[in-house]
């Protein structure tokens, strides 16, 4: 089975918004043992549409559409699939029901079968859209299938696991290929290194059982092997082969973590496992540590909180960072990080303590201190380490690079720690 993806929005052309679409319907597809075959991004526009239902129809069994369902002007993409199949648009009474439905789960009025979500391309079925407003829908064209949802990504995701199985997977037959992707994140080596340096053959031995590829990430490279089988035994196979590669490869120092968990998410749910609490003293990260963290679901089990302790008053008066320490060697230094660092586990009573101080820029830096640098201190259990560390960037990138080696810390620190 091939399956195309036709993304329609001019926001995501024009840099407004970015896609996450493909990367749901890929990792949805992976979990299915499918691949997506391709993806299109085309704007708010009928000959743009039509053109890319065209390409899409002639390369794939499975066509999904994300986005164009809203009610507004540029919201086209009904029109367009009518256009390309030869059909009209008509009321469907199936449609104005779902869409009712949907209103009343949010609890609004909806305002009756004038309204453009009660009108579908003739031929189509109305779907519920568990988490919006537009009703999705679904047809078959051809001996091929065109499934339609909003473009909202919360409302693409539910789009697929409400109807993509019930609707097309289950009217192709079982292929005795199994599909799996197999992710493998490294930090703090970069991608020419790994390859061209530290494991040489790597990449052919990877070869060997799958499709290798290699994505740059902050501060770390994620090395993903898509392997494929004919039965379960197989795979698992191949699997352990996989592993059994890096397991013996110098890059496993490297390895953070065999999946594909965010560094956040990873570090909840290992907090979360050994019952670790911790928190952060955030200078030049402004917050930005504990913002990833409670993103995560479930982050409240082990998170116990942060001060943002921007100014020097702070660090001293809420954080007890010594007046001779910042007068002495600065706010940016491995001696104030070492300090905000045991003031924070002092003050929260958490297992470990993170503390960030840096300079990000654009002005701030000296000849000793350039812009990027950052003084990390790790407190467990009492005891305290401290790092230092310069980086590349705008702004933007050296709080996101702070972040993240701050991050990469704290795991190290809940990785070798024993259960609470």
């Amino acid at each position: 089975m091939k399956i195309g993806l036709l993304i329609i929005g001019n926001e995501i052309l024009e840099g407004k918004i970015s896609d996450a679409n493909t990367r749901q319907l890929s990792l949805f597809l992976q979990k299915i043992h499918l691949d997506l075959s391709t993806s299109v991004i085309v704007t708010d526009t009928l000959p743009a549409i039509h053109k890319g239902l065209e390409t899409l129809f002639g390369l794939c069994d499975v066509v999904i559409t994300s986005g164009g369902l809203g009610p507004t002007k540029d919201d086209v993409t009904k029109e367009a699939i009518a256009a390309f199949l030869g059909r009209k648009i008509s009321y469907s009474d199936e449609s104005f029901h779902v869409a009712t439905n949907n209103y009343e789960r949010m609890g609004r009025p909806f305002h009756g079968k004038d309204h453009w979500y009660c009108f579908l391309p003739q031929g189509f079925v109305a779907l519920n859209n568990s988490t919006g407003f537009a009703p999705a829908f679904f047809a078959e064209h051809l001996g091929k299938y065109l499934l339609c949802g909003a473009g909202v990504p919360k409302e693409f995701m539910s789009l697929l696991e409400d109807h993509f199985q019930i609707l097309i997977q289950d009217k192709f037959p079982t292929s005795s290929e199994l599909i799996e992707s197999i992710t493998v994140r490294t930090k703090k080596v970069p991608e020419e290194k790994i390859f061209g340096e530290i494991d040489t053959h790597l990449w052919e031995a990877l070869g060997q059982l799958g499709n290798v590829s290699s994505l740059p990430t902050t501060m770390g490279v994620d090395i993903g092997v898509k392997i494929k089988a004919q039965s379960p035994s197989e795979l698992q196979e191949k699997k352990n082969k996989v592993f059994e590669i890096f397991k013996h490869s110098p890059i496993c120092r490297s390895v953070w973590q065999f999946g594909s968990l965010s560094l956040e998410e990873y570090i909840v749910k290992v907090a979360n496992e050994k019952n670790i609490t911790y928190g952060f003293a955030e200078s030049a990260t402004g917050g930005l540590c504990s913002h990833r963290i409670t993103n995560i679901s479930g982050s409240s089990q082990t998170f116990i909180g942060s001060i943002i302790s921007y100014a020097e008053s702070v660090k001293h008066r809420i954080l007890n960072v010594e007046t001779n320490t910042l007068k002495n060697y600065g706010a940016v230094s491995i001696q104030t990080a070492s300090e905000m660092s045991a003031g924070l586990s002092q003050q929260l009573k958490t297992k470990i303590a993170v503390s960030i101080t840096g300079i990000a820029g654009s002005t701030g830096g000296t000849l000793d201190k350039p812009v990027g640098t950052v003084c990390f201190g790790v407190t467990n259990n009492g005891k305290t380490l401290t790092h230092i560390a310069h980086f590349n960037g705008d702004r933007d990138q050296l709080k996101l690079r702070f972040s993240q080696a701050a991050l990469f810390y704290l795991l190290e620190e809940l990785e070798k720690s024993s259960s609470s």
